[in-house]
């Protein structure tokens, strides 16, 4: 359609009846404010803004001051200076992030791979799960009375540990072998820091003042301060083969006949740093069961024969590929049948196969035959190892006193075993307030610990069942063999 004709004379615009100063004026502010974008504009309140901020106005020379100048002359510490906007920082932190939104904070704090800082402030927030409890100690222990001068100065060492090593090293070593063994104990339970006090208090003696310790509470020390293969040299020192005395070489043949390590010129000789050992604990922090290892206990144990006490809380299931359990695998090899890789897995509780547990318990109750005392709290995952046989359905029925620790063999002498749970269930922190009307009747968190907490509670009783059906079983053993009587303790059944 043809587009509609307009008059250009209605458009025009009338002339301004201000004076002619006036409207010049008038007219440059006008062309000044519509060339001004929205850009000029934020800058120039960016501009203001900084100038009217306060400024801190500090002397030129105030960084030049050296810091020990600093403390003499009682002048405050400057803060740091404020990053760069838009700086790149070098380390982890420029590696390149996971795509997506992050993860929920409830996957995070459930997790076993969560960071510490998030675990520990999980552990503060939900009080709904579990606390910790160590009711037992190792025997023979001589404590001083809790309100006395010496309990409060050898706590007081405990929590100080570092700076006492590196400053009182000297006269560590003159202390009586009683008081040691009882400043181990407290170093147990406040200390953190990464010293071995093994090597501090004992092995810096000489070898006629270490046949007089019997008592060893290395509790927490494992993943803590030592190791167990550094654990295993500070206790037996394996030296390397010597010659007899009584052997002589005479003529060639004979050197060359005598060099095989298995012949009897030469003799292997192991070195207990404390031959008169009874009483061990090698109780586990529940945060590193990592540093448990069956294989290195078993090869320890082979070397303490005497011992009458032992204390294994809160170590984890018995196996040895403790990596391997969500792997297995067939490796097939030329010439020679396959061999399968991995022992006991996740779904061992599930299936009740406790084959190689208590294979390993075994191998332990046969090299420690003079135990009389074993503490195996917070042991509960594993319980019903100790009193595991084959089905009626398996074909190793028959040979069914294979399995197991030797109650009537080499535990025959065991009087005392400790089966506590280690830990209970806390009730939920919930608030008693009526909620407002703008609150929610139904908190999702609330409910999330409500429900783990009822999980806790029900695997608390699992345990308390399991520990008492091991009670029955050893005693009626021991019952039917003519054996001694066995004291089990276990935890209380009321929950708080």
């Amino acid at each position: 359609m043809p587009k509609k004709h307009q008059q250009k004379a209605l458009l025009t615009k009338p002339q301004p009846s201000t004076p002619h100063t006036l409207s010049s004026s008038k007219s440059t502010t006008q062309n000044e404010s519509s060339s001004r974008n929205v850009n000029d504009l934020i800058r120039e309140s960016r501009r203001l803004q900084i100038r009217n901020e306060p400024r801190d106005l500090q002397p030129a020379s105030a960084a030049s001051i050296h810091p020990s100048l600093r403390a003499v002359l009682d002048l405050p510490i400057l803060p740091p200076p404020v990053p760069r906007f838009g700086a790149r920082s070098s380390g982890p932190s420029r590696l390149r992030r996971i795509p997506g939104p992050p993860p929920p904070r409830s996957w995070l704090t459930d997790s076993i791979h969560a960071p510490a800082s998030l675990r520990n402030a999980a552990e503060a927030d939900n009080c709904g799960v579990r606390i910790q409890l160590r009711s037992s100690s190792l025997p023979n222990g001589a404590f001083p009375p809790p309100k006395s001068l010496q309990n409060l100065v050898l706590k007081k060492i405990a929590t100080t540990w570092e700076w006492h090593a590196q400053n009182d090293y000297d006269y560590l070593e003159m202390l009586p072998t009683n008081l040691k063994e009882t400043l181990l104990s407290y170093l147990a339970v406040y200390n953190e820091a990464q010293i071995n006090p093994l090597r501090l208090l004992f092995l810096n003696n000489e070898h006629e003042e270490r046949a007089e310790v019997h008592r060893l509470d290395l509790s927490n020390a494992l993943g803590v301060w030592t190791t167990f293969k550094q654990l295993e040299r500070d206790l037996v020192v394996k030296q390397p083969p010597v010659r007899g005395p009584d052997a002589e070489i005479e003529t060639w043949e004979t050197a060359e006949a005598s060099d095989d390590l298995s012949s009897p010129a030469f003799l292997l000789g192991t070195v207990h740093n404390f031959i008169n050992l009874k009483h061990l604990s090698l109780a586990l922090p529940p945060v590193h069961t990592k540093a448990a290892s069956w294989s290195s206990l078993l090869s320890l144990a082979a070397e303490l024969r005497t011992l009458t006490s032992l204390s294994l809380a809160y170590w984890p299931q018995p196996t040895f590929t403790p990596v391997a359990a969500s792997t297995r695998a067939v490796i097939t090899t030329p010439r020679s049948p396959p061999v399968v890789y991995g022992g006991s897995d996740m779904y061992t509780a599930h299936d009740n196969d406790w084959r190689e547990a208590a294979g390993i318990l075994r191998t332990l109750s046969r090299s420690l035959y003079c135990l009389k005392w074993l503490d195996l709290t917070g042991c509960g995952d594993w319980f019903a190892a100790l009193r595991w046989r084959p089905s009626s359905s398996s074909s190793d029925l028959s040979s069914s006193d294979r399995y197991g620790p030797e109650w009537n063999g080499g535990w025959r002498g065991l009087e005392r075993l400790i089966l506590e749970v280690g830990w209970k269930p806390v009730p939920l922190c919930t608030d008693a307030t009526v909620p407002g009307l703008d609150q929610e009747l139904w908190n999702v968190e609330d409910e999330r610990k409500m429900y783990r907490y009822r999980k806790e509670r029900q695997k608390y009783a699992e345990i308390h069942n399991t520990a008492q059906s091991v009670a029955r079983y050893l005693r009626a053993l021991r019952k039917e063999a003519g054996g001694r009587w066995i004291e089990v303790d276990i935890s209380e059944e009321v929950l708080v």
